[in-house]
């Protein structure tokens, strides 16, 4: 059992399925984190991470 589950209260208002996740965040913080991720999704992958991805294709490819 995980930690978080020990001290979570049981019963149907807690069910993590029911309740609407844009209810729990503010839209304050909802704007900025959309804010930060499109400027992170924007950046280019760096050249080191190609040449894992181009290997990790050949090896795969060879197989």
């Amino acid at each position: 059992m995980v930690m978080s589950e020990k001290i979570k209260p049981e019963g149907p208002d807690n069910d993590a399925a029911a309740v609407n996740p844009a209810e729990q965040v503010p839209d304050w913080l909802s704007n900025r984190l959309r804010r930060m991720f499109i400027e992170v999704m924007d950046e280019p992958v760096p050249e080191e991470f190609k040449v894992l991805l181009r290997q990790l294709e050949e090896k795969e490819r060879g197989s």
